[in-house]
């Protein structure tokens, strides 16, 4: 029995150990599985993968923010240099951009050579990693990434034109068993406009250690850009190398692309780079990617791995950017601006030839002509140079156009098209091939086969045709917008502003006086105000207002930036009445609308004869005289309506931030006409509307900073002569919405307007905020950081009332809990001047008005 017991236990000790050495076995499998060379290096691979990944990101960051953040003067598209060396000695310091001189930054516009950074010379150096707001990005073997940002696309020493069409100089490269690399691109858009490299570990010939001179304390190492990037042995990859030879830290050549015949200069001269990693030599010179052969005597000569960054990924991100469908979008709206006053004067514009192309017999076309209306002067800044080449018009030989755009008919005196991005079988890399029409227009523009049939832009514009259609607002790319859509726009019959007032006003001797709104589309100049009409010389109050308005409204939602000049010009000595900038309701209101005489500034009131202004609304008022408290008139011939302006001797000429007073009549503001109070100033006074629920906003008073003291005199009442003009004054707009929506009650849904109004006389000293003032296309806080507003307010405005729900309510609107469709405040909106007279006379000048719709 104790032998069968010593024989079970060794048994026992036998199974054991056996379940021991299957245990070991297989840790040491899944060791080897997991911790081996192979799967260490699919690891290395994939952090590799993911470092270039973020590097790539962090650049399409850079490139979508960089007119709003790096350079408001220069378009979107470039990106920015490699870093190309800190050294404490300044003479050899490469990074020497103010704010920025340490590892990590990129390179000055100033590097030693200078030839470095010129235009078309393609630079390799260090990614930017400290510019791009992150740590060093190292890849799977604990290097930091490197980078090469072609010629064409470097921020220092732009290109131009930059649009995305614009040629990058990179050819990327391959090897694929022969004696030569192989390119990968199939068209020259494919060519990289930068690429991000991993060098991978140093290769013969590769000295990674520190060098004199050089400060790489994060990431270790030199700026020699061959100790990292390969080959390491010149000539191992015939010929091509992923820098450049004979230059300071072989960082930087020559590579501008040829493809055009003008200017003059050598052919095809792109920078070729191996992005594929390991590549190995065989003995008969033969190269190889990843491995070599079976058999066969091999030497590694290339780790390099690289990520492309295309024109086509680069737009693809810039496109959605808000700040650049802004800039599109303002230069078309400023293109037809400018081009339907040009009808409209009688001075019809004549098109930009294209060579190859003849216009049909039933029409003028070709693409936008030079015109500084519209050209890089103007907002947005330096991008008619850079986008003129997607820019098509025509004009009808007689007769009208049929333009179709957001699904609305429109005849129209000419159509303006913006091309899209390139389509299937397009190609714009040289002149012959820009001169092409049909590599930028589209037939059924709408995707839609044959439900629209006006769309074939294309065969509309190469051959006899008369009809066109297309989205009016570049949008980001989707199936809604294809890339390739083109964007249509009518050029209307009419001018870019109608004035609303009486034509034939004859006064009590018989004079004919003019209209107190008028407009020139010659000089597209707006002026306010008639000599002589007043009603001591006999002619009806109810007739003496004027207004102008944008005969189209815009429903983007997101808000305005808008600019003009005005002058109070010397008639009859200068008049003390004023004018006010609108922005109203375009669902409610027309270009027919305008208010009353006198005091009302043809803001507030009703004439009798057109319809006033509905609310919601909100104004910037230019006043040239006191009206002190509040009454009310129910004929202005009789009195002038007291506006609570503020007393004290500075305030006889004041501007003010206004809305629309009491929606009702109301005990507490003595307020019986309450569509005669829109521009009092403090109504509805606080507490007046008691619990509504949907308070109208206040118009700002004296002591906020909606009202503000504006010396609007004449410039001569300083040496006594009263017929002499104000000063010319530059005025900008701001106004930016924010939805409140209550899911719950829709009656309390509602809009925040945030409202800012700068107004800078015209100096000598005042050149530079003017400027900024200008440039509708980007907000004054990043323009012009240390300009305080002259106005400025805040209010909630409650969504405006409609019909009853019944069987439901229409688009866009939101049924309430009492039964009644609800639409939010200013969702279209028309812009517009209102003013008026009384006693007096005025003419106010108004030029140069333009405003940018937020996207």
């Amino acid at each position: 029995m104790r032998r069968r017991l010593s024989t079970r236990r060794a048994h026992r000790g036998f199974l054991l150990v056996g379940l021991l050495v299957l245990l070991v076995t297989g840790v040491l499998i899944f060791a080897v599985t997991v911790f081996g060379p192979e799967a260490a290096e699919a690891r290395r691979k994939q952090q590799t993968e993911a470092a270039l990944a973020q590097a790539r990101e962090a650049l399409l960051g850079y490139a979508t923010t960089f007119r709003d953040s790096i350079d408001p003067s220069t378009v979107y598209g470039y990106l920015p240099l490699p870093d190309l060396g800190y050294s404490a000695t300044p003479a050899n310091n490469r990074n020497n951009n103010v704010g920025c001189q340490h590892e990590g930054c990129d390179a000055g516009q100033s590097v030693v050579p200078a030839g470095s950074v010129f235009a078309n010379y393609t630079v390799i150096g260090r990614f930017p990693w400290y510019l791009m707001g992150t740590e060093p990005i190292r890849d799977g073997y604990g290097e930091c990434l490197w980078y090469a940002v072609s010629g064409s696309h470097k921020r220092t020493q732009p290109v131009s034109p930059m649009n995305w069409d614009t040629l990058g100089q990179i050819d990327v490269v391959v090897a694929n068993g022969s004696a030569n690399l192989a390119s990968t691109l199939t068209s020259v858009h494919d060519r990289p406009v930068a690429v991000i490299f991993s060098a991978g570990p140093p290769l013969p010939g590769q000295d990674r250690a520190p060098a004199a001179n050089q400060v790489v304390d994060q990431c270790g190492g030199n700026y020699e850009v061959a100790n990292y990037l390969d080959p390491g042995t010149a000539g191992a990859l015939a010929g091509v190398t992923n820098y450049f030879g004979g230059s300071t830290n072989n960082a930087s050549g020559y590579t501008r692309d040829e493809t055009r015949t003008s200017p003059i200069g050598p052919d095809d001269n792109t920078k070729s780079v191996a992005t594929q990693g390991e590549t190995y030599r065989r003995a008969d010179n033969t190269l190889w990617s990843g491995a070599c052969p079976i058999g066969s005597n091999c030497a590694l000569v290339a780790n390099d791995r690289g990520l492309r960054l295309t024109t086509e990924a680069l737009f693809g991100a810039i496109r959605k950017s808000s700040g650049f469908r802004t800039d599109i979008n303002s230069m078309l709206d400023r293109m037809v601006g400018c081009l339907r006053d040009s009808f409209a004067a009688g001075v019809p514009f004549v098109p930009q030839a294209i060579a190859g192309y003849a216009s049909p017999a039933d029409k003028s076309a070709g693409r936008i002509p030079d015109n500084g209306c519209y050209g890089d002067a103007v907002a947005p800044l330096h991008y008619f140079a850079n986008w003129q080449d997607m820019f098509f018009v025509a004009q009808p030989t007689a007769g009208t156009f049929n333009v179709t755009v957001d699904g609305l008919a429109q005849v129209c005196s000419g159509v303006l098209i913006f091309a899209g991005q390139r389509g299937a079988g397009q190609s714009r890399a040289d002149d012959a091939e820009q001169n092409t029409v049909g590599n930028y227009l589209e037939n059924d523009n709408m995707g839609d086969g044959a439900t629209t049939t006006t769309d074939d832009n294309l065969t509309s514009f190469v051959n006899p045709g008369l009809t066109f259609a297309g989205p009016g607002q570049l949008e980001i790319a989707s199936p809604t917008q294809p890339l390739q859509q083109d964007i249509v726009r009518c050029i209307p019959t009419t001018g870019s502003v109608e004035a609303t007032s009486p034509q034939n006003l004859v006064d009590a001797y018989g004079n004919l006086r003019s209209p107190l709104a008028t407009y020139d589309p010659g000089t597209r100049t707006l002026t306010l105000g008639s000599e002589g009409a007043t009603i001591y010389n006999g002619i009806s109050a109810n007739s003496l207002y004027g207004c102008a308005w944008t005969p189209e409204v815009s429903t983007r939602g997101n808000g305005f930036r808008a600019y003009f000049a005005f002058q109070f010009m010397g008639i009859d000595g200068l008049g003390n009445n004023g004018f006010v900038f609108a922005a109203v309701d375009g669902e409610r209101n027309g270009t027919n609308v305008c208010g009353a005489a006198g005091s009302h500034l043809g803001y507030s009131g009703n004439n009798g004869v057109t319809p006033p202004l509905t609310f919601p609304k909100i104004g910037i008022e230019f006043d040239r005289q006191r009206n002190s408290g509040f009454s009310e008139s129910a004929d202005i011939t009789v009195s002038n309506p007291g506006r609570n302006d503020p007393t004290g001797g500075e305030y006889d000429y004041h501007s003010a931030i206004v809305y629309w007073g009491h929606e009702q009549a109301n005990v507490t503001d003595s307020v019986t006409r309450p569509q005669d109070d829109d521009n009092v100033h403090g109504f509805p006074t606080t507490g007046s509307q008691g619990s509504s629920p949907r308070p109208a906003p206040q118009n700002p008073g004296a002591s906020s900073p909606g009202l503000a003291f504006k010396d609007y005199r004449a410039k001569s009442d300083f040496d006594g002569d009263s017929q002499s003009d104000s000063w010319l004054y530059h005025v900008r707009v701001e106004v930016t919405p924010t939805r409140n929506i209550n899911a719950s009650t829709a009656e309390l849904s509602n809009t925040t307007f945030i409202t800012h109004a700068w107004i800078e006389r015209d100096t000598p000293t005042s050149a530079n905020i003017i400027a900024a003032m200008q440039n509708t296309t980007r907000a004054m806080s990043q323009l012009y950081p240390s300009a305080a507003p002259t106005l400025s307010d805040t209010a909630t405005v409650y969504d405006v009332a409609g019909s009853a729900c019944g069987t439901g309510c229409p688009a866009n609107q939101t049924c309430g809990t009492d039964n009644v469709c609800y639409s939010p405040a200013l969702r279209s909106v028309r812009l517009g001047f209102t003013g008026s007279q009384r006693t007096q006379d005025q003419r106010v000048l108004i030029s140069n008005f333009f405003a940018s719709w937020l996207q």
